[in-house]
């Protein structure tokens, strides 16, 4: 529309601030007005330059902005229904899954198995205490007061329905540390995670063991829920929570694969759904199978176990990188142990059942572990099946059971197709499986001439958001030295010079310390940083230590020898 109004109007590309102006100005007209023709009409006599038209040049134009309007409301309101509609039917879903969760332990009770029962509440109770806790350090920058106010309502099991409301009617708030639509898909990502995947396994298990009927029937419903439940809430957050990071990143050539047709759209979600339910089926019905065949959950974990430990070593001694858990953190042994330990359980446990596309990321599992895992999953349950319907030692349920697998498998593979042949033509779809670090993701990003990010305006900028926010195992020290003793320093050691946002009185200090922070773990250029310091801001972090060659892994404990304190007063250059 910008490049339309130029030519309408007879402007050079000098004129797009004015332009961009102007559109900001049609939008909020559009947004706040009753008669939408009166307000167009007022707004274009008042602020639509139209020098230069004969006036049945300024009435077609004033009609067709006016024709504009009325589609660009229309299609709001509905977009704004149909995101609605989505939300409430997910939330539906959820809580609908839970109730049904508390339903069969009751009958578990009723019937005597208080094992089973407690187990089946068990789970549900953790999928909320887990929601409380992520909402619990959502809310860490503000008072306590709201922070336990949060909490209580979290524990009540409202988390899920407060975040889809801020997702709905846009609501964001910047003393947060997640964006609405981040924290409502990790609300349902840790209700899958938690609850549907763990449930789905209990009661399909308790179905194949031939429990009392007093449980059949509640189980049957509950397992349908639970597996409808996981599918679509996994296909709504990964389209949801791709689309935030593609407006936000739209330079990411990992978030493009959605597309632009909406009829193209509406296949791949079909697809996406398909394959997200029957690979959860098989996910669920191996696992049952397979605990019911040794009687004992035993093997099952060790087989798990065993999985997990492999990309454990994978990331962590071959790949060398942590995981996006651990991206936002500093250099610390927590961050460099704990986090992408839990980090990695969370999304193994989640592609294991219903793949997380945003795994595929190179700053997350990467896409060679993201297909690897899935390839795998498909690949062995069709094994543990055969294995568990052996042990059972029946030819009915041997061949009843191969059958359904294949079944399930070829429905799979077709949702899969219905994906990947519906995605964006511009998408390179080997995205999801080449392998690619997440050291060379952020090289990538820091060396392409284009601004990945949308609201930034330099590359100045971009690259600070790397250097503030992402960890530093994943940076690319030989590009940041010269970035700010070179670029930096070469253009604002003048005074005088208007600086960046992020460079100003108020957040310098936040770089010194990031930038100190980043070289005393994992740099060898204190000097020349230091140096580089004081000549930005006339002052820098004191004591740095000696350049650390050695590279970290998310085993690695390194700590500075001396105490880390700040000196940030005024310092001379050769200090």
């Amino acid at each position: 529309m910008n490049i339309a109004l130029l030519k309408i109007l007879g402007w050079s590309r000098a004129d797009s601030e004015h332009v961009e102006e102007l559109v900001e100005q049609f939008d909020s007209v559009v947004a706040n007005s009753l008669d939408i023709v009166e307000a167009v009409s007022f707004w274009f006599e008042r602020s639509v330059p139209t020098n230069g038209m004969s006036e049945k040049e300024k009435e077609r134009f004033k009609q067709f902005l006016i024709g504009v309007a009325k589609r660009n409301r229309t299609a709001k309101k509905m977009a704004r229904f149909g995101v609605g509609l989505k939300i409430a039917f997910t939330l539906f879903l959820g809580y609908t899954d839970v109730i049904t969760d508390f339903l069969v332990a009751k009958s578990y009770y009723e019937v005597g198995e208080l094992n089973t029962a407690y187990l089946t509440a068990g789970f549900a109770v953790v999928a909320i205490l887990g929601q409380a806790l992520f909402t619990f350090f959502q809310y860490s920058r503000k008072f306590w007061r709201e922070r336990l106010g949060r909490l209580t309502l979290a524990l009540l099991g409202l988390s899920p329905l407060i975040e889809g409301a801020h997702v709905w009617t846009g609501k964001e708030d910047p003393a947060l540390l997640l964006s609405s639509t981040t924290m409502y898909a990790s609300m349902k990502a840790i209700e899958i995670g938690l609850e549907s995947i763990p449930e789905s396994i209990i009661q399909l298990g308790g179905l194949l063991k031939g429990n009392k009927e007093g449980v059949k029937g509640i189980q049957i419903i509950g397992v349908i829920i639970s597996i409808v439940a996981g599918a679509f809430i996994m296909t709504d957050g990964n389209f949801g929570f791709i689309l935030s990071k593609y407006l936000k990143c739209p330079g990411d050539p990992y978030y493009g694969w959605i597309s632009k047709s909406p009829r193209s759209k509406r296949l791949q979600m079909l697809g996406m759904f398909i394959f997200n339910a029957f690979y959860f089926v098989q996910f669920v019905s191996t696992q049952s199978l397979f605990a019911l065949s040794f009687n004992s959950r035993s093997p099952l974990f060790l087989l798990l176990g065993f999985e997990f430990a492999v990309v454990c070593f994978y990331m962590g001694y071959i790949k060398k990188e942590l995981f996006g858990f651990a991206v936002i953190s500093d250099p610390n042994p927590l961050s460099n142990t704990l986090l992408p330990l839990i980090g990695w359980a969370f999304y193994y446990m989640l592609v294991n059942a219903v793949p997380m596309l945003i795994a595929a990321a190179p700053l997350e599992l990467g896409p060679e572990v993201f297909a690897g895992i899935v390839l795998w999953r498909l690949s062995v349950n069709g094994g543990v099946c055969f294995l568990a319907l052996m042990r059972l030692d029946d030819g009915h349920y041997l061949n009843m059971g191969m059958i359904g697998y294949f079944v399930s498998l070829i429905i799979v593979v077709i949702g899969l197709i219905l994906f990947f042949v519906n995605c964006d033509e511009n998408f390179d779809r080997s995205l999801f499986w080449k392998a690619k670090s997440g050291k060379q993701h952020a090289r990538d990003c820091w060396k392409d001439v284009r601004i990945w990010e949308k609201r930034l305006k330099s590359k100045d900028s971009e690259i600070w958001c790397w250097v503030e926010g992402v960890h530093p195992v994943y940076l690319p020290i030989d590009l940041v030295t010269p970035w700010v003793c070179e670029t930096l320093v070469g253009k604002y050691e003048d005074k005088t010079v208007p600086r960046l946002e992020w460079m100003n009185a108020k957040n310098e200090s936040a770089f010194i310390k990031r930038i100190v922070k980043i070289y005393m773990w994992y740099g060898s250029d204190e000097k020349l940083i230091d140096s580089a310091l004081v000549k930005l801001f006339g002052r820098s972090g004191a004591d740095l230590e000696n350049g650390i060659d050695k590279k970290l892994t998310f085993i690695s404990s390194k700590k500075s020898k001396r105490n880390f304190s700040w000196r940030l007063g005024k310092i001379k250059p050769d200090e």
